[in-house]
């Protein structure tokens, strides 16, 4: 049975207004919170995984506030695109108490209706699988919450991959557009990798861990070649090339 994933990540900033508004309601709160953020970039990536452990990758579509003028017309573009793959289960890190929730506060805000991922479940959550948070699912009971890098260290992802990734600095009155889609869709493909570390975790592929980083590796690199980050994209493709061929060599 093939199993059908979206890969999701969102970039979102502070709304001036909204921040200063509900501060004026709360002096007493220190911190803004997530309702006071605006969407500004949305990057989605669908995968599928066979059977035989095979990964098929479909378009890696990217919107940010920049192209599409406004909010609610970002928002509108993703919907769009998750109705268009209503089988797949969405997929996030850490996304249900942060991107999940940015996409339906926004969905107020543009008055348009949730795609089925997004809803309420109707029944058991688990007889319709409509999301996976990697994060929660790792944490699982227990009271540690592991940060994505830390988990991407064990995939041996290089660290000079990871700068920068906790904090792109962007900030409302600077964003850089092409570095902010860059950003989002390179945590896409991160998100891909501990997807597939996972499923191997729970024995639902019998594809190896450093195949799968491989494949999605390689499929990222052909539909986006102009990456600021190519030249360490390849260098981390041809390390886990090599160590696949190197469990060959020790089999044989």
């Amino acid at each position: 049975m093939t199993q059908k994933y979206l890969i999701l990540d969102t970039e979102s900033v502070f709304d001036p207004y909204l921040r200063e508004a509900y501060q004026s309601i709360d002096p007493a709160c220190e911190k803004a919170r997530i309702a006071c953020r605006q969407l500004i970039a949305v990057s989605m990536w669908p995968i599928e995984i066979d059977a035989l452990g095979r990964i098929t990758t479909g378009t890696l579509a990217s919107w940010t506030l920049d192209e599409c003028g406004d909010e609610a017309s970002l928002l509108a573009k993703a919907f769009a695109f998750i109705r268009r793959h209503e089988s797949h289960t969405l997929v996030t890190y850490g996304g249900l108490a942060m991107d999940c929730q940015i996409l339906q506060l926004a969905a107020i805000s543009a008055d348009l209706s949730l795609p089925r991922q997004l809803a309420e479940a109707q029944g058991p959550r688990w007889k319709d699988l409509r999301s996976v948070d990697i994060g929660l699912s790792l944490k699982g009971s227990g009271k540690t919450w592991h940060h994505m890098s830390e988990v991407l260290l064990r995939l041996g992802i290089p660290v000079a991959l990871l700068l920068g990734k906790a904090d792109p600095e962007v900030r409302p009155d600077r964003i850089r557009w092409e570095q902010i889609r860059q950003h989002c869709e390179s945590d896409v493909l991160l998100t891909a990798m501990v997807l597939v570390a996972w499923l191997r975790l729970q024995g639902a592929t019998t594809m190896r861990i450093p195949a799968g980083c491989l494949a999605l590796l390689e499929s990222f690199m052909r539909r986006r070649p102009d990456a600021s980050r190519q030249p360490l994209l390849r260098r981390m493709a041809d390390d886990f090339k090599a160590d696949i061929l190197g469990a060959f060599d020790q089999a044989a």
